[in-house]
């Protein structure tokens, strides 16, 4: 009578390692939406979309994860050097910084390779130039710049700041000091992420105070003043004339994002 032999399985270290990688892809992605800080990286309007992504990842690593121990058979000319193992040091290192640097945001160190889009450039869109908002802060004494409008009223101040001298504006920022600014001048700025922070571009307006240098660069402040023309390298351009401000600390989402188009 014949035994039958018992199968044998072997340990894929290869498909150990696809499975390690495809299970800290999924817990990094969940985490950063169940924690809420993928708003630090990209657009809100994308989250469902990286919510899907974890998603199609979970079958991914359950099929490699089936496949760690295999048959015997199944490694007939199953050969993986370990130079081709290389090839998973870059996704490691990414999970590993992911996982032990914690989250920062754009400051105002990066402004100026960023490119500060004030009173000297700010882009053109097609929601700045249409101009939706136009009517409804030309009848408000007081101006409050919310997260939501943010872009476009920096972009209606600097592009059309005819229309607003003299109104009141509230509003919050971080200091940020431009080149060839006076002793009493800085910059309040947020950035403004289109897609991801790779796009990010810092927006502000220029701002006066006396005693304007005591704030340190990056100090947030929530400000309230009033729309004048100052100058600005020997240019006319919008100013606030600050009146009242109280430091904050940063916001827990420091960015704005612009409307969906």
């Amino acid at each position: 009578m014949k035994h039958r032999s018992k199968k044998r399985y072997l340990f894929d270290f290869d498909a150990f390692l696809r499975a390690v990688i495809l299970l800290g892809f999924v817990v990094l992605l969940m985490w950063l939406v169940r924690t809420q800080q993928l708003t630090l990286y990209i657009n809100p309007k994308f989250t469902v979309l990286v919510e899907i992504a974890s998603y199609l990842l979970l079958p991914m690593f359950l099929t490699q994860a089936l496949t760690v121990f295999r048959p015997a058979n199944a490694f007939h000319n199953h050969h993986h050097s370990h130079l081709g193992r290389l090839m998973y040091i870059p996704f490691m290192l990414v999970l590993g910084l992911a996982f032990a640097l914690p989250n920062s945001t754009l400051n105002a160190s990066f402004v100026n390779a960023k490119g500060f889009n004030s009173q000297l450039s700010a882009p053109v869109s097609t929601y700045e130039m249409s101009r939706p908002l136009a009517p409804q802060l030309r009848q408000l004494s007081s101006i409050e710049v919310i997260d939501r409008d943010y872009a476009e009223i920096m972009s209606e101040i600097q592009f059309f700041p005819q229309d607003y001298i003299g109104k009141e504006i509230v509003m919050t920022g971080f200091v940020f000091r431009p080149p060839g600014s006076a002793d009493n001048q800085f910059s309040l700025v947020r950035y403004v992420v289109m897609c991801c922070t790779a796009d990010a571009l810092p927006y502000g307006v220029l701002c006066e105070l006396p005693d304007a240098a005591k704030y340190e660069e990056g100090t947030w402040l929530s400000i309230k003043g009033f729309l004048q023309r100052t100058t600005y390298e020997d240019r006319p351009v919008p100013a606030i004339k600050i009146t009242s401000l109280k430091q904050v600390p940063e916001p827990k989402n420091p960015y704005v994002f612009p409307p969906s188009q």
